[in-house]
């Protein structure tokens, strides 16, 4: 939910104030709701102009069962594939981050179609030019893995913020993890913390915390510790080049130290200082050295 303007304060003052009243007298409603408050984007996408290099591409589509929040009804994303003319023979997925879309990672493609990838993107659920009210880890992977059975082989993946902490989830379980390469920018290590975040911007109470920590673990069969970066590649053996700046206020580099100094040698960490959460992936220094680690 973004802070920015009278209006956009003035609407979370309400959403405080409702959440107080109701989490006194149902916390059980209260925390539906405030699960399914967290799954809803803020309209941060405008309708923009297209950046030239969409105009270039082939626009494709899939399916998802499922909204995120309930499970019956279907969902269309729409996306967009390039084709290189010197094919290198693989294809590269790029997953945008929460509030964000497919448009932003314009900068990657011609990079990526030079070294001879085909070039995949869509814009998540709820997101951009995709129908959709919701998003979270499980359907934004859901999403992704039909995009991979009906769009793949898909060799290589890019992903920023809620993109790389689900492509995590995706190496997590992926076959033959060694054909693959990773680049997860700014993901979230502990989830914890960004519920945290959250829990503390609406001045949530005990009761209301607990009461959506139990729609969570409802609607994904999973303890919230599941939901982890870090604990997705624990166990690892493929290649990941994980990106994070120091002062990312988001997803916070403290959270990473511990699993930093630990991993194993097929991770690679490049870290940076005075980028925070969105510039560290639209810097053109970063995107080079992305480029290099894929061409490696």
């Amino acid at each position: 939910m973004a802070k920015h303007g009278f209006s956009e304060r003035m609407y979370l003052q309400y959403l405080r104030t409702k959440f107080t009243t109701l989490g006194m007298v149902a916390p059980p409603v209260a925390g539906k709701l405030a699960f399914n408050l967290f799954c809803t984007p803020y309209p941060k996408f405008k309708k923009r102009k297209a950046p030239a290099i969409f105009h270039q591409a082939k626009a494709i589509q899939v399916n998802v069962m499922g909204d995120g929040i309930h499970n019956n009804g279907r969902i269309l994303l729409n996306g967009f594939e390039w084709t290189p003319t010197k094919p290198n023979g693989k294809t590269v997925f790029i997953a945008h981050g929460y509030a964000s879309c497919a448009y932003k990672f314009e900068q990657y493609i011609q990079p990526l179609l030079k070294i001879g990838y085909r070039v995949l993107c869509f814009d998540a659920p709820g997101h951009g030019l995709s129908q959709g009210k919701y998003i979270n880890i499980v359907l934004y992977q859901k999403a992704i893995q039909q995009i991979i059975k009906e769009h793949g082989p898909i060799d290589d993946f890019i992903g920023h913020s809620l993109g790389a902490i689900t492509l995590a989830m995706i190496a997590e379980t992926i076959s033959n993890p060694l054909k693959h390469k990773f680049v997860l920018i700014a993901p979230a290590t502990k989830t914890t913390s960004t519920f945290e975040r959250y829990f503390k911007m609406m001045h949530f109470k005990e009761a209301v915390r607990n009461a959506f920590l139990t729609e969570l673990e409802k609607h994904t069969h999973q303890p919230i510790s599941f939901f982890e970066a870090d604990r997705a590649l624990e166990n690892y053996t493929g290649s990941v080049l994980w990106v994070h700046d120091q002062d990312d206020a988001v997803c916070p580099y403290k959270d990473l130290i511990d699993f930093k100094n630990k991993a194993s040698e097929n991770i690679k960490f490049l870290i940076t200082n005075g980028l925070g959460h969105n510039k560290v992936y639209k810097t053109q220094e970063i995107i080079d050295k992305i480029m290099a680690f894929l061409a490696s």
